[in-house]
Protein backbone atom coordinates (compact mmCIF):
# COMPACT_ATOMS: atom_id res chain seq x y z
CA UNK A 1 0.00 0.00 0.00
CA UNK A 2 1.50 3.18 -1.34
CA UNK A 3 1.61 5.90 1.38
CA UNK A 4 -0.83 9.00 0.39
CA UNK A 5 1.52 12.79 0.48
CA UNK A 6 -1.38 14.74 1.26
CA UNK A 7 -4.77 14.65 3.26
CA UNK A 8 -7.90 16.33 2.54
CA UNK A 9 -9.44 17.77 5.08
CA UNK A 10 -12.50 20.12 3.77
CA UNK A 11 -12.76 23.25 2.04
CA UNK A 12 -12.36 26.67 3.62
CA UNK A 13 -14.31 28.86 1.33
CA UNK A 14 -14.65 26.71 -1.60
CA UNK A 15 -10.84 25.98 -1.39
CA UNK A 16 -9.54 22.53 -1.35
CA UNK A 17 -7.29 22.34 2.18
CA UNK A 18 -4.84 19.61 2.42
CA UNK A 19 -2.42 18.61 5.22
CA UNK A 20 0.94 17.27 4.36
CA UNK A 21 2.16 13.82 5.71
CA UNK A 22 4.76 15.97 7.54
CA UNK A 23 2.34 18.08 9.43
CA UNK A 24 0.15 15.21 10.43
CA UNK A 25 3.09 13.25 12.33
CA UNK A 26 4.26 16.97 14.06
CA UNK A 27 0.97 17.02 15.31
CA UNK A 28 0.77 13.25 16.12
CA UNK A 29 4.39 14.03 17.93
CA UNK A 30 3.48 17.29 20.27
CA UNK A 31 0.44 15.57 21.00
CA UNK A 32 2.02 12.26 22.40
CA UNK A 33 4.64 14.90 24.06
CA UNK A 34 2.41 16.76 25.82
CA UNK A 35 0.36 13.66 26.91
CA UNK A 36 3.74 12.10 28.16
CA UNK A 37 4.81 15.55 29.90
CA UNK A 38 1.17 16.69 30.76
CA UNK A 39 1.79 19.71 29.23
CA UNK A 40 -0.49 21.13 26.84
CA UNK A 41 1.85 23.87 25.64
CA UNK A 42 3.54 22.41 23.18
CA UNK A 43 0.55 20.59 21.62
CA UNK A 44 -1.44 24.14 21.48
CA UNK A 45 1.27 25.50 19.75
CA UNK A 46 1.69 23.10 16.97
CA UNK A 47 -2.31 23.70 16.83
CA UNK A 48 -2.05 27.38 17.07
CA UNK A 49 0.55 27.06 14.08
CA UNK A 50 -1.44 24.86 11.72
CA UNK A 51 -4.83 27.91 12.19
CA UNK A 52 -1.79 30.27 11.66
CA UNK A 53 -0.74 28.53 8.42
CA UNK A 54 -4.17 28.10 7.12
CA UNK A 55 -5.16 32.37 7.47
CA UNK A 56 -1.60 32.62 5.84
CA UNK A 57 -2.45 30.30 2.66
CA UNK A 58 -5.96 32.18 2.43
CA UNK A 59 -4.33 35.43 3.05
CA UNK A 60 -2.62 34.51 -0.69
CA UNK A 61 -5.56 32.98 -1.74
CA UNK A 62 -7.76 35.75 -1.61
CA UNK A 63 -5.42 38.45 -3.25
CA UNK A 64 -5.11 35.68 -6.10
CA UNK A 65 -8.89 35.74 -6.55
CA UNK A 66 -9.04 39.54 -6.63
CA UNK A 67 -6.68 39.36 -9.69
CA UNK A 68 -8.90 36.68 -10.95
CA UNK A 69 -6.64 33.75 -10.98
CA UNK A 70 -8.51 30.66 -9.46
CA UNK A 71 -7.16 28.67 -6.60
CA UNK A 72 -7.35 24.79 -7.10
CA UNK A 73 -5.69 24.06 -3.34
CA UNK A 74 -4.27 25.04 -0.45
CA UNK A 75 -1.26 22.51 0.84
CA UNK A 76 -0.13 23.22 4.83
CA UNK A 77 3.16 22.33 5.63
CA UNK A 78 4.62 22.34 9.28
CA UNK A 79 6.69 25.81 8.15
CA UNK A 80 4.17 27.46 5.68
CA UNK A 81 1.93 26.04 2.63
CA UNK A 82 1.40 26.63 -0.72
CA UNK A 83 -1.71 27.78 -2.38
CA UNK A 84 -1.21 26.32 -5.65
CA UNK A 85 -3.10 28.80 -8.12
CA UNK A 86 -3.87 27.53 -11.71
CA UNK A 87 -1.41 30.55 -12.96
CA UNK A 88 1.71 32.52 -12.23
CA UNK A 89 0.93 35.65 -12.23
CA UNK A 90 3.52 37.55 -14.97
CA UNK A 91 2.61 40.91 -13.74
CA UNK A 92 5.17 42.07 -11.37
CA UNK A 93 2.35 44.02 -9.26
CA UNK A 94 0.60 41.11 -9.24
CA UNK A 95 3.22 38.81 -7.77
CA UNK A 96 3.84 41.07 -4.96
CA UNK A 97 0.80 41.33 -3.47
CA UNK A 98 0.12 37.83 -3.42
CA UNK A 99 3.06 36.92 -2.65
CA UNK A 100 3.55 39.52 0.48
CA UNK A 101 -0.55 39.09 1.51
CA UNK A 102 0.12 35.98 3.63
CA UNK A 103 3.45 37.52 5.82
CA UNK A 104 1.64 40.69 6.10
CA UNK A 105 -0.96 39.39 7.85
CA UNK A 106 0.96 37.55 9.71
CA UNK A 107 2.41 40.72 10.88
CA UNK A 108 -0.74 42.41 11.33
CA UNK A 109 -2.20 39.93 13.70
CA UNK A 110 1.40 39.82 15.54
CA UNK A 111 1.28 43.74 15.79
CA UNK A 112 -2.69 43.47 16.99
CA UNK A 113 -1.76 40.91 19.42
CA UNK A 114 1.46 42.99 20.81
CA UNK A 115 -0.80 45.46 21.89
CA UNK A 116 -3.58 43.30 23.34
CA UNK A 117 -0.47 42.19 25.56
CA UNK A 118 0.42 45.36 26.42
CA UNK A 119 -3.21 46.12 27.43
CA UNK A 120 -3.72 42.90 29.42
CA UNK A 121 0.03 42.00 30.87
CA UNK A 122 3.82 43.30 30.71
CA UNK A 123 5.32 43.22 27.26
CA UNK A 124 8.43 41.81 28.74
CA UNK A 125 6.80 38.49 28.95
CA UNK A 126 7.79 37.78 25.33
CA UNK A 127 11.10 37.21 26.62
CA UNK A 128 12.45 34.59 26.36
CA UNK A 129 11.04 34.20 22.76
CA UNK A 130 11.37 31.07 22.58
CA UNK A 131 9.36 29.85 25.38
CA UNK A 132 6.33 28.74 24.80
CA UNK A 133 5.13 27.98 28.46
CA UNK A 134 0.74 27.65 29.17
CA UNK A 135 -0.21 28.88 32.45
CA UNK A 136 -2.89 31.37 31.62
CA UNK A 137 -5.05 32.98 29.06
CA UNK A 138 -2.59 35.70 28.72
CA UNK A 139 0.45 32.72 27.89
CA UNK A 140 -2.03 31.67 24.64
CA UNK A 141 -1.87 35.10 23.15
CA UNK A 142 2.01 35.75 24.00
CA UNK A 143 2.17 32.24 21.46
CA UNK A 144 -0.24 33.04 19.48
CA UNK A 145 2.04 36.55 18.67
CA UNK A 146 5.31 34.29 18.82
CA UNK A 147 3.85 32.36 16.08
CA UNK A 148 2.75 34.83 13.52
CA UNK A 149 6.16 36.76 14.06
CA UNK A 150 8.27 33.53 13.22
CA UNK A 151 6.05 32.45 10.71
CA UNK A 152 6.05 36.08 8.62
CA UNK A 153 9.34 36.20 9.29
CA UNK A 154 10.59 32.86 7.64
CA UNK A 155 8.63 33.05 5.02
CA UNK A 156 9.18 37.04 3.78
CA UNK A 157 13.23 36.89 5.02
CA UNK A 158 14.71 34.49 3.02
CA UNK A 159 14.80 35.24 -0.81
CA UNK A 160 14.43 31.52 -2.24
CA UNK A 161 11.38 30.37 -4.44
CA UNK A 162 9.06 28.86 -4.03
CA UNK A 163 8.39 30.70 -0.22
CA UNK A 164 6.87 34.34 -0.33
CA UNK A 165 10.19 36.03 -0.03
CA UNK A 166 11.29 34.77 -3.16
CA UNK A 167 8.52 35.64 -4.71
CA UNK A 168 8.27 39.22 -3.52
CA UNK A 169 12.55 39.23 -4.81
CA UNK A 170 11.28 37.80 -8.10
CA UNK A 171 8.48 40.78 -8.89
CA UNK A 172 10.95 43.18 -8.08
CA UNK A 173 13.53 41.97 -10.65
CA UNK A 174 11.01 41.74 -13.01
CA UNK A 175 10.14 45.05 -12.96
CA UNK A 176 13.41 45.65 -14.50
CA UNK A 177 14.34 42.85 -16.06
CA UNK A 178 11.28 41.01 -17.18
CA UNK A 179 9.83 37.89 -15.90
CA UNK A 180 11.94 34.99 -17.42
CA UNK A 181 15.00 36.74 -16.39
CA UNK A 182 13.93 37.60 -13.08
CA UNK A 183 12.64 33.77 -12.87
CA UNK A 184 16.30 32.33 -13.63
CA UNK A 185 18.14 34.56 -11.18
CA UNK A 186 15.33 34.08 -9.06
CA UNK A 187 15.80 30.36 -9.26
CA UNK A 188 19.63 30.00 -9.19
CA UNK A 189 19.55 32.08 -6.10
CA UNK A 190 16.88 29.83 -4.33
CA UNK A 191 18.98 26.58 -4.87
CA UNK A 192 22.04 28.42 -3.23
CA UNK A 193 20.62 28.94 -0.36
CA UNK A 194 19.20 25.63 -0.40
CA UNK A 195 22.42 24.22 -0.60
CA UNK A 196 23.70 26.52 2.11
CA UNK A 197 20.67 25.40 3.94
CA UNK A 198 21.11 21.75 4.00
CA UNK A 199 25.52 22.15 5.14
CA UNK A 200 23.94 24.02 7.94
CA UNK A 201 21.58 21.29 8.78
CA UNK A 202 24.22 18.69 8.16
CA UNK A 203 26.86 20.17 10.25
CA UNK A 204 24.35 21.02 13.20
CA UNK A 205 23.07 18.70 12.72
CA UNK A 206 19.68 19.52 12.38
CA UNK A 207 17.27 17.15 10.31
CA UNK A 208 14.59 19.76 9.87
CA UNK A 209 16.54 22.56 8.46
CA UNK A 210 17.82 19.93 5.49
CA UNK A 211 13.97 18.85 5.08
CA UNK A 212 13.10 22.25 4.69
CA UNK A 213 16.08 22.53 2.12
CA UNK A 214 15.15 19.72 -0.29
CA UNK A 215 11.46 21.30 -0.06
CA UNK A 216 13.21 25.09 -1.07
CA UNK A 217 15.20 23.07 -4.03
CA UNK A 218 13.28 21.13 -5.40
CA UNK A 219 10.22 23.98 -5.36
CA UNK A 220 12.87 26.07 -7.47
CA UNK A 221 13.89 23.42 -9.56
CA UNK A 222 10.21 23.20 -10.68
CA UNK A 223 9.03 26.52 -10.55
CA UNK A 224 12.38 27.63 -13.19
CA UNK A 225 11.38 24.54 -15.35
CA UNK A 226 7.54 25.19 -15.79
CA UNK A 227 8.59 29.12 -15.97
CA UNK A 228 11.22 28.30 -18.84
CA UNK A 229 8.16 25.97 -20.30
CA UNK A 230 5.60 28.79 -20.58
CA UNK A 231 8.34 31.11 -21.86
CA UNK A 232 8.95 28.84 -24.87
CA UNK A 233 5.42 28.06 -25.73
CA UNK A 234 4.37 31.53 -25.35
CA UNK A 235 2.46 32.66 -28.52
CA UNK A 236 1.65 29.20 -29.32
CA UNK A 237 -2.26 27.52 -29.02
CA UNK A 238 -3.57 24.03 -29.25
CA UNK A 239 -4.24 23.57 -33.00
CA UNK A 240 -0.59 24.66 -33.74
CA UNK A 241 0.80 21.28 -32.34
CA UNK A 242 -2.13 18.90 -32.22
CA UNK A 243 -2.33 16.09 -34.36
CA UNK A 244 -5.80 16.23 -36.74
CA UNK A 245 -5.67 12.33 -37.84
CA UNK A 246 -7.27 11.12 -34.70
CA UNK A 247 -8.20 7.29 -35.36
CA UNK A 248 -11.86 6.84 -33.42
CA UNK A 249 -13.44 3.85 -32.41
CA UNK A 250 -17.11 3.46 -31.82
CA UNK A 251 -18.88 2.60 -28.90
CA UNK A 252 -20.80 -0.39 -29.91
CA UNK A 253 -17.70 -2.29 -31.29
CA UNK A 254 -16.88 -5.35 -29.30
CA UNK A 255 -13.63 -5.59 -27.29
CA UNK A 256 -12.44 -8.41 -29.72
CA UNK A 257 -12.58 -5.83 -32.86
CA UNK A 258 -11.26 -3.00 -30.71
CA UNK A 259 -8.21 -5.50 -29.83
CA UNK A 260 -7.60 -5.61 -33.34
CA UNK A 261 -7.66 -1.91 -33.85
CA UNK A 262 -5.08 -1.90 -31.37
CA UNK A 263 -2.91 -4.20 -32.33
CA UNK A 264 -2.95 -2.89 -35.94
CA UNK A 265 -2.93 1.04 -35.34
CA UNK A 266 -0.09 0.12 -32.25
CA UNK A 267 -1.25 3.38 -30.09
CA UNK A 268 -2.00 3.47 -26.44
CA UNK A 269 -5.48 5.76 -26.11
CA UNK A 270 -8.62 5.83 -28.38
CA UNK A 271 -11.23 8.32 -28.67
CA UNK A 272 -14.44 6.80 -28.48
CA UNK A 273 -17.51 8.33 -30.65
CA UNK A 274 -21.05 7.51 -31.29
CA UNK A 275 -21.91 9.24 -34.59
CA UNK A 276 -19.82 12.78 -34.71
CA UNK A 277 -20.34 12.99 -30.69
CA UNK A 278 -17.48 12.25 -28.82
CA UNK A 279 -18.80 10.14 -26.10
CA UNK A 280 -15.78 8.60 -24.26
CA UNK A 281 -11.79 7.66 -24.34
CA UNK A 282 -10.87 3.86 -24.08
CA UNK A 283 -7.21 2.64 -23.46
CA UNK A 284 -4.86 -0.21 -23.51
CA UNK A 285 -5.33 -0.96 -19.87
CA UNK A 286 -9.49 -0.30 -19.53
CA UNK A 287 -8.87 -3.58 -22.10
CA UNK A 288 -6.15 -5.52 -20.04
CA UNK A 289 -8.44 -5.10 -16.69
CA UNK A 290 -11.51 -7.47 -18.40
CA UNK A 291 -10.80 -11.33 -18.78
CA UNK A 292 -10.16 -12.72 -22.51
CA UNK A 293 -12.81 -15.00 -22.80
CA UNK A 294 -15.42 -11.46 -21.98
CA UNK A 295 -13.72 -9.55 -24.86
CA UNK A 296 -16.29 -10.97 -27.93
CA UNK A 297 -19.23 -10.17 -25.33
CA UNK A 298 -18.38 -6.34 -23.92
CA UNK A 299 -18.39 -3.19 -25.75
CA UNK A 300 -16.28 -0.52 -25.76
CA UNK A 301 -19.26 1.63 -24.55
CA UNK A 302 -19.01 -0.86 -21.52
CA UNK A 303 -15.79 -0.15 -20.41
CA UNK A 304 -14.74 2.93 -21.93
CA UNK A 305 -14.27 5.81 -19.37
CA UNK A 306 -16.49 8.71 -20.00
CA UNK A 307 -15.08 11.73 -17.51
CA UNK A 308 -12.96 12.99 -20.61
CA UNK A 309 -10.08 15.82 -20.04
CA UNK A 310 -10.60 17.84 -23.14
CA UNK A 311 -8.99 21.01 -24.47
CA UNK A 312 -9.90 24.08 -27.06
CA UNK A 313 -7.84 24.29 -30.13
CA UNK A 314 -8.15 28.27 -29.59
CA UNK A 315 -6.60 27.53 -25.83
CA UNK A 316 -2.57 28.18 -24.95
CA UNK A 317 -0.32 25.32 -26.04
CA UNK A 318 1.01 25.96 -22.06
CA UNK A 319 -2.66 24.92 -20.68
CA UNK A 320 -2.51 22.07 -22.49
CA UNK A 321 0.93 21.51 -20.29
CA UNK A 322 -0.64 22.42 -16.81
CA UNK A 323 -3.78 20.59 -17.67
CA UNK A 324 -1.82 17.05 -18.53
CA UNK A 325 0.48 17.53 -15.59
CA UNK A 326 -2.56 18.38 -13.34
CA UNK A 327 -4.51 15.37 -14.74
CA UNK A 328 -1.51 13.35 -14.83
CA UNK A 329 -2.25 11.99 -18.34
CA UNK A 330 -0.04 12.06 -21.71
CA UNK A 331 -2.77 13.17 -23.76
CA UNK A 332 -6.03 15.49 -24.44
CA UNK A 333 -8.73 15.54 -26.82
CA UNK A 334 -9.03 18.87 -28.91
CA UNK A 335 -12.63 19.36 -29.51
CA UNK A 336 -15.24 22.06 -30.62
CA UNK A 337 -18.53 21.63 -28.41
CA UNK A 338 -19.04 18.02 -28.39
CA UNK A 339 -17.15 17.44 -31.65
CA UNK A 340 -13.06 16.05 -31.75
CA UNK A 341 -11.38 18.19 -34.06
CA UNK A 342 -7.60 16.73 -32.84
CA UNK A 343 -5.53 15.44 -30.00
CA UNK A 344 -2.02 16.73 -28.07
CA UNK A 345 0.09 14.72 -26.29
CA UNK A 346 2.80 15.48 -24.20
CA UNK A 347 5.13 14.23 -26.95
CA UNK A 348 3.35 16.99 -29.28
CA UNK A 349 4.96 19.33 -26.21
CA UNK A 350 8.25 18.07 -25.54
CA UNK A 351 9.32 17.63 -29.57
CA UNK A 352 8.01 21.81 -29.22
CA UNK A 353 10.33 22.19 -26.62
CA UNK A 354 13.27 20.68 -27.97
CA UNK A 355 12.87 22.81 -31.62
CA UNK A 356 12.42 25.86 -28.99
CA UNK A 357 15.76 24.76 -26.97
CA UNK A 358 17.75 23.85 -30.17
CA UNK A 359 16.70 27.56 -32.15
CA UNK A 360 17.45 29.22 -28.95
CA UNK A 361 20.53 28.27 -28.20
CA UNK A 362 21.85 28.58 -32.17
CA UNK A 363 20.89 32.22 -31.47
Amino acid sequence: MVMKDNYKMGNILGIPLELHVSFLLLLLFFFIYSALTLNPGPFIYIVMLFATVTLHELSHSLVARRYGIKITKITLLPFGGIASMEEIPKDPKKEFAIAIAGPGFNFIVGALSLVAIAAFSDVSRIFPFFEFKMESLIDLLLVFFKVNLLLGAFNLFIPALPMDGGRVFRSLLAFKLGFPAATEIATGIAKLIAIFMALTGVLLPNLWLIFIAFFVYIGATQEGEVSRINFMLAGLKVKDLMSTKVVTVNKDITLEEFADILFEKKHMGYPVVEGNRLVGIITFSDLSRVPREEWSIKRVGDVMTKRLITIGQDEDAFEAFIRMARAGVGRLLVVEGERLVGIISRTDLLRTLEIMRLMRFQR
